[in-house]
C-alpha cells in the first residue's frame, strides 16, 4: 500500500482503503479500480492523496486490511506523502522511539508537560511507518519478550495497539488516539514506589498494591490539563486497566462505558505486560497468548481478543521449541491458517542426540506432532 497523490493517478490503480466523509460514511469503497471519473469525484471531494494497492498487495492480500482513511485537509495530505517518502523501517524507528521515550521520560517531572509532544510525535512517526511498510502487519507475529524496562513496553504497546487497529479497520482518528495513548499510557509509572517488575498485583503487599494502582490515576493528573492531547487519548491513560467484566480499576468500569480505543489498548497493554514482567509474573509468550484467549469475553472484548488471537503467533520465528515428542527444534516460519501450528526445523532427538542434517516438519500437515514447551 501507498499514499499517492491525486494529481499522480494514472486511472487504474485500485484504491486500497475506503473514502470516507468526515461523518464517517462510505464515499468509495475499498478494491475499486480508480477510472478518470472517480478520480474526478475525489478531487470534488477537495482531498488530495489516496492510499493504493502496491505489487506486494496483490501478492499478499491480507495486507489490504488496513485502516479507513478520512478526508483531510490538503496541507494534511501532503505533510503525509512528504513523511512517507522520508519514513525509516519500523526497526530504526522502534530503537529512535524507545531512546526519545526513556531520555524524555527519565528526567520528566509532574505536570512539567512540554517535552511530552516528542513522544506523542514519536506515535505519528510508529503510524506513518506501520502503514508504509505492510509486511510489518504480518512480522507483529514475531514479537518477542526480550525486554523489561516500562520505556521499551510503551513502544512495544504502540507499536502492537496500531497494528491492532489497522487489524480491525478503525479510522484515522481512532488510530491516532489509540497511538498517542499507548505511547503515554504508563506514565503514571513514574510518580509511584511500588516495585512492580515480575510481580503480580495480587502477590504485592497491600501497602504496595495501593500504591501500583494509583498510576493510572497519577499519569491522568498529570496530563488533564493539556490541551493537545485529545479526551480519549486521556481516557486511554486513565482507564488502560479497567476491564469489560467490571474488576479492574481505578473505578471497576465495565465494558459498556468503555471506549473501544480503551479496550483496545488494555489488551495489548496486558498481553506485553505478560512477556514482560511489567506489574505481572512474566510470562512466555504462548502462555500470554493462552491467557488473552481464556479471558477473552471476560476481561477483554471478544471482537478485539479474536483479531488479537489471528494475528500474534504463539511461537515467533527463532523460538526453540519442545514437541510431544520430546525432540528440539527452531521455528522457521509461520502458517497464516493456524498460528499455533508453524513450521520448525527439528534439530534434536528425543534421547539428546543430534540430527546429522535437521529435519523440517510442518505441523500444520503432521497434526500428530505438537509444541508443548518452549526454551
Amino acid at each position: 500500500m501507498k499514499l499517492v497523490l491525486i494529481d499522480e493517478l494514472k486511472g487504474d490503480e485500485t484504491l486500497a482503503v475506503p473514502i470516507l466523509s468526515p461523518a464517517n460514511n462510505v464515499l468509495i469503497q475499498s478494491d475499486t479500480v480508480l477510472k478518470d471519473e472517480y478520480i474526478e469525484k475525489l478531487k470534488s471531494y477537495n482531498l488530495s492523496s489516496v492510499y493504493v494497492k502496491d505489487e506486494c498487495d496483490f501478492k499478499d492480500e491480507e495486507i489490504t486490511e488496513t485502516t479507513e482513511v478520512m478526508l483531510c485537509e490538503p496541507s494534511l495530505c501532503q505533510t503525509k506523502i512528504d513523511e512517507t517518502r522520508e519514513h525509516f523501517s519500523i526497526e530504526e524507528t522502534f530503537a529512535k522511539s524507545t531512546d526519545i521515550t526513556k531520555s524524555i521520560l527519565e528526567k520528566h517531572i509532574y505536570k512539567h508537560n512540554e517535552e511530552l509532544k516528542k513522544i506523542s510525535s514519536e506515535a505519528d512517526n510508529i503510524i506513518k511507518n506501520v502503514i508504509s511498510e505492510p509486511e510489518v502487519i504480518n512480522s507483529i507475529t514475531e514479537i518477542r519478550n526480550i525486554s523489561t524496562d516500562m520505556y521499551t513496553h510503551c513502544i512495544n504497546v504502540c507499536i502492537l495497539s496500531t497494528i491492532m487497529a489497522l487489524r480491525l479497520k478503525m479510522n484515522e482518528r481512532q488510530i491516532r488516539n489509540i497511538s498517542k495513548g499507548a505511547i503515554l499510557h504508563d506514565i503514571g509509572l513514574k510518580y509511584i514506589q511500588a516495585p512492580y517488575i515480575d510481580i503480580e498485583v495480587g502477590e504485592m503487599i497491600p501497602e504496595d498494591a495501593l500504591e501500583y494502582k494509583k498510576h493510572t490515576i497519577y499519569g491522568y493528573s498529570s496530563i488533564q490539563e493539556e490541551e493537545w492531547l485529545t479526551d480519549v487519548v486521556k481516557e486511554i491513560i486513565l482507564l488502560h486497566h479497567e476491564q469489560i467484566d467490571g474488576n479492574g480499576f481505578p473505578f471497576k468500569q465495565k465494558g459498556s462505558k468503555l471506549k473501544q480505543e480503551v479496550k483496545l489498548v488494555s489488551l495489548c497493554d496486558d498481553f506485553d505486560s505478560l512477556i514482560s514482567g511489567i506489574g505481572n509474573k512474566k510470562m512466555k509468550i504462548y502462555e500470554a497468548i493462552e491467557y488473552i484467549r481464556v479471558n477473552k469475553g471476560i476481561r477483554y472484548d471478544s471482537t478485539i481478543a479474536n483479531k488479537f488471537l489471528e494475528t500474534v503467533a504463539a511461537y515467533p520465528v527463532g523460538t526453540e521449541v519442545i514437541t510431544n515428542d520430546g525432540e528440539r527444534g527452531v521455528v522457521i516460519r509461520q502458517n497464516k491458517e493456524a498460528i499455533d501450528r508453524p513450521v520448525i526445523s527439528i534439530s534434536i532427538h528425543s534421547d539428546g542426540s543430534s540430527y546429522d542434517e535437521p529435519k523440517e516438519l510442518d505441523l500444520l500437515k503432521v497434526l500428530t506432532v505438537f509444541i508443548v514447551d518452549t526454551l
